[in-house]
Protein backbone atom coordinates (compact mmCIF):
# COMPACT_ATOMS: atom_id res chain seq x y z
CA UNK A 1 0.00 0.00 0.00
CA UNK A 2 2.86 2.37 0.82
CA UNK A 3 4.53 1.65 -2.51
CA UNK A 4 1.29 2.43 -4.38
CA UNK A 5 0.93 5.75 -2.58
CA UNK A 6 4.58 6.61 -3.19
CA UNK A 7 4.22 5.84 -6.92
CA UNK A 8 1.14 8.07 -7.15
CA UNK A 9 2.90 10.85 -5.22
CA UNK A 10 6.03 10.68 -7.40
CA UNK A 11 3.99 10.69 -10.61
CA UNK A 12 2.05 13.78 -9.46
CA UNK A 13 5.29 15.58 -8.66
CA UNK A 14 6.87 14.67 -12.01
CA UNK A 15 3.88 15.75 -14.08
CA UNK A 16 4.01 19.22 -12.52
CA UNK A 17 7.74 19.77 -12.82
CA UNK A 18 7.46 22.71 -15.25
CA UNK A 19 8.81 21.05 -18.43
CA UNK A 20 9.06 23.44 -21.36
CA UNK A 21 10.43 22.51 -24.78
CA UNK A 22 13.69 24.21 -25.69
CA UNK A 23 12.90 24.52 -29.38
CA UNK A 24 9.41 25.87 -29.92
CA UNK A 25 8.11 28.24 -32.57
CA UNK A 26 6.24 30.16 -29.84
CA UNK A 27 9.53 31.09 -28.20
CA UNK A 28 11.49 31.98 -31.34
CA UNK A 29 12.07 35.63 -32.20
CA UNK A 30 12.53 35.23 -35.96
CA UNK A 31 10.25 34.79 -38.94
CA UNK A 32 11.59 33.23 -42.12
CA UNK A 33 10.00 34.94 -45.11
CA UNK A 34 11.74 32.95 -47.82
CA UNK A 35 14.31 30.19 -48.22
CA UNK A 36 16.30 29.93 -51.43
CA UNK A 37 17.82 26.47 -51.68
CA UNK A 38 20.52 26.38 -54.39
CA UNK A 39 21.16 22.61 -54.27
CA UNK A 40 17.80 20.95 -54.03
CA UNK A 41 18.18 17.45 -52.68
CA UNK A 42 16.55 15.35 -49.97
CA UNK A 43 19.08 16.23 -47.28
CA UNK A 44 19.00 19.98 -47.87
CA UNK A 45 15.20 19.86 -47.70
CA UNK A 46 15.50 18.12 -44.32
CA UNK A 47 17.53 21.03 -42.96
CA UNK A 48 15.12 23.49 -44.55
CA UNK A 49 12.09 21.83 -42.91
CA UNK A 50 13.70 21.73 -39.47
CA UNK A 51 14.57 25.43 -39.60
CA UNK A 52 11.16 26.43 -41.00
CA UNK A 53 9.40 24.51 -38.23
CA UNK A 54 10.68 27.06 -35.71
CA UNK A 55 9.80 30.15 -37.71
CA UNK A 56 7.41 32.32 -35.71
CA UNK A 57 4.79 34.30 -37.64
CA UNK A 58 4.96 36.98 -34.92
CA UNK A 59 8.77 37.09 -34.83
CA UNK A 60 10.41 40.49 -34.60
CA UNK A 61 13.29 39.66 -36.93
CA UNK A 62 12.11 38.89 -40.47
CA UNK A 63 14.78 37.14 -42.54
CA UNK A 64 15.39 35.48 -45.88
CA UNK A 65 17.76 32.52 -46.08
CA UNK A 66 19.92 31.42 -48.98
CA UNK A 67 21.43 27.93 -48.61
CA UNK A 68 24.13 26.23 -50.64
CA UNK A 69 24.38 22.56 -49.57
CA UNK A 70 27.27 20.27 -50.51
CA UNK A 71 27.87 16.70 -49.42
CA UNK A 72 30.88 14.53 -50.17
CA UNK A 73 32.19 11.10 -49.28
CA UNK A 74 35.94 10.57 -49.61
CA UNK A 75 38.11 7.52 -49.04
CA UNK A 76 40.73 8.19 -46.39
CA UNK A 77 42.18 4.70 -45.91
CA UNK A 78 42.59 1.64 -48.16
CA UNK A 79 43.48 -1.93 -47.23
CA UNK A 80 46.31 -3.99 -48.75
CA UNK A 81 44.13 -4.99 -51.74
CA UNK A 82 43.38 -1.35 -52.54
CA UNK A 83 39.76 -1.53 -51.39
CA UNK A 84 38.49 1.35 -49.24
CA UNK A 85 38.42 0.53 -45.53
CA UNK A 86 37.67 3.97 -44.06
CA UNK A 87 35.70 6.90 -45.47
CA UNK A 88 34.87 10.44 -44.43
CA UNK A 89 31.46 11.99 -44.97
CA UNK A 90 31.39 15.80 -45.08
CA UNK A 91 28.44 18.16 -45.19
CA UNK A 92 29.15 21.79 -46.00
CA UNK A 93 26.37 24.37 -45.91
CA UNK A 94 26.97 27.99 -46.83
CA UNK A 95 24.19 30.16 -45.41
CA UNK A 96 23.39 33.80 -46.07
CA UNK A 97 20.86 35.51 -43.85
CA UNK A 98 19.26 38.59 -45.38
CA UNK A 99 16.74 41.08 -44.07
CA UNK A 100 13.53 42.08 -45.88
CA UNK A 101 15.45 44.55 -48.06
CA UNK A 102 17.92 41.85 -49.21
CA UNK A 103 20.79 43.29 -47.19
CA UNK A 104 23.10 40.54 -45.94
CA UNK A 105 23.01 40.31 -42.15
CA UNK A 106 25.17 37.21 -41.72
CA UNK A 107 27.09 34.93 -44.03
CA UNK A 108 28.27 31.75 -42.35
CA UNK A 109 29.63 28.37 -43.38
CA UNK A 110 28.54 25.28 -41.42
CA UNK A 111 30.72 22.20 -41.81
CA UNK A 112 30.31 18.78 -40.20
CA UNK A 113 32.44 15.69 -40.84
CA UNK A 114 32.38 12.08 -39.70
CA UNK A 115 34.85 9.26 -40.38
CA UNK A 116 33.69 5.65 -40.38
CA UNK A 117 34.84 2.14 -41.21
CA UNK A 118 33.48 0.34 -44.27
CA UNK A 119 31.16 -2.61 -43.63
CA UNK A 120 30.97 -5.67 -45.88
CA UNK A 121 27.14 -5.68 -46.02
CA UNK A 122 26.19 -3.05 -48.63
CA UNK A 123 22.61 -2.62 -47.34
CA UNK A 124 23.74 -2.03 -43.75
CA UNK A 125 26.42 0.32 -45.03
CA UNK A 126 23.83 2.35 -46.92
CA UNK A 127 21.60 2.56 -43.83
CA UNK A 128 24.59 3.56 -41.71
CA UNK A 129 25.54 6.35 -44.13
CA UNK A 130 21.94 7.63 -44.17
CA UNK A 131 21.96 7.66 -40.36
CA UNK A 132 25.22 9.63 -40.34
CA UNK A 133 23.80 12.13 -42.85
CA UNK A 134 20.66 12.59 -40.74
CA UNK A 135 22.70 13.15 -37.57
CA UNK A 136 25.02 15.67 -39.24
CA UNK A 137 22.03 17.46 -40.81
CA UNK A 138 20.35 17.67 -37.39
CA UNK A 139 23.51 19.17 -35.91
CA UNK A 140 23.72 21.78 -38.68
CA UNK A 141 20.00 22.59 -38.29
CA UNK A 142 20.46 23.13 -34.56
CA UNK A 143 23.44 25.40 -35.21
CA UNK A 144 21.41 27.44 -37.72
CA UNK A 145 18.49 27.76 -35.31
CA UNK A 146 20.82 28.88 -32.54
CA UNK A 147 22.39 31.46 -34.83
CA UNK A 148 18.96 32.79 -35.88
CA UNK A 149 17.82 33.00 -32.26
CA UNK A 150 20.84 35.13 -31.37
CA UNK A 151 20.48 37.35 -34.43
CA UNK A 152 19.58 40.98 -33.77
CA UNK A 153 17.74 42.94 -36.44
CA UNK A 154 20.09 45.63 -37.69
Amino acid sequence: MKSLLSIIFISIILTNCGFKPIYSSKNSNFQIIEIKNNNKNRNSFTIEKMVMALSNQDGLTKVKLEMDYKQSITTILKDSKGDPSKKKLSIDLNLQVKNEKDNILVSKNFNEEFSYDIQSDKFKMSQYENNIINNLSNKISNDIIFMLETLNDS
